[in-house]
């Protein structure tokens, strides 16, 4: 059966193509934001010739049950052998599996035209982090490597971390005294000044916990497939440099870092707002956590 061609099998683009008003009717009834067509079958070929047909779709909210209906749903629709059929769950996988169905993919729905351009930012934006965190991982690794990996020790550099934390400190410290003079959110959005500086002091204090959530990764030697699939906070809490609920309360900061970098010319200044005045208990919080993973001062 892996060989063969089912008739009136999907195994071209413009196969796929022809059936895009049932593959949108089976989308939306499955809450999906957003799908591609990628893959082999973008390579052109002979309209019957076997190959797999991979799609890789967005929810609006992913659901195990949901996904395994939708698949089925899309198996009737293009004939194709449950094996020859990859679904994939954007909202699942990693930065460089959601970047290069973005980039090289061929969009089979879209629920509204914003959709397309905010995944396209966010993968890109995701992609660029997990870079950033290989260029930390590699000197770690070859270290260790030259160590031996059962004799290498793993730790963080103290140094560094210490760092984070009083930029974090200064930052945090800023944002409780700029927040006394927006008592209210009509008070931040007519203060510019004083919210582009809460703006600017929110971004450190979130790359500062980001900065050292990736520095504790790097160092415990912690894999890229990992890193490539799971939540950077999220991860540092399974990891053991975070309380995994307490990790798992703040994840959003990344996003938050994201938006206020990449897309601050419709930045949600009801969440900065939100977050200054009501969360800024949240980085002490952080910084109590890192510090117990930190060797005690000594003088030199």
């Amino acid at each position: 059966m892996g060989g063969g061609v089912m008739a009136g099998m999907a195994s071209t683009l413009e196969e796929v193509l022809a059936r895009t008003d049932r593959l949108s009717e089976a989308f939306r009834a499955a809450r999906v934001q957003l799908a591609f067509l990628f893959g082999s079958v973008l390579d052109g070929g002979s309209p019957g010739q076997a190959r797999d047909l991979d799609i890789a779709v967005s929810f609006e909210r992913y659901d195990f049950a949901v996904y395994l209906g939708l698949k089925e749903r899309l198996h009737v629709i293009l004939l194709v052998p449950e094996e020859r059929l990859d679904l994939v769950v954007l909202d699942r996988c990693g930065p460089s599996l959601r970047l290069r169905a973005a980039l090289a993919g061929s969009p089979l729905y879209v629920a509204e035209p914003r959709v397309l351009d905010d995944f396209l930012q966010e993968a890109l934006f995701e992609y660029e982090d997990f870079q950033h965190f290989r260029r930390q991982f590699r000197p770690r690794f070859e270290q260790r490597l030259g160590e031996g990996l059962s004799m290498a020790e793993r730790k963080m550099d103290g140094r560094r971390v210490e760092a984070y934390l009083s930029q974090l400190d200064e930052a945090v410290g800023r944002l409780a005294e700029l927040r006394r003079r927006v008592p209210s959110y009509d008070d931040f959005q007519a203060d510019r000044d004083a919210r582009e500086l809460i703006v600017h002091h929110l971004r450190i204090a979130l790359e500062c916990v980001l900065d050292t959530c990736r520095h504790f990764l790097a160092a415990k030697g912690v894999s890229l497939a990992q890193l490539d699939t799971t939540n950077l906070i999220e991860l540092a809490g399974e990891k053991g440099l975070l309380e995994p609920s307490y990790a798992l309360s703040i994840k959003g900061m990344a996003g938050m870092r994201n938006a206020i970098v990449h897309v601050y010319w419709r930045l949600d200044l009801a969440a900065v707002y939100e977050s200054v005045s009501r969360r800024l208990e949240q980085f002490d919080e952080f910084a109590r956590q890192v510090k117990r993973h930190l060797p005690p001062l000594t003088e030199e």
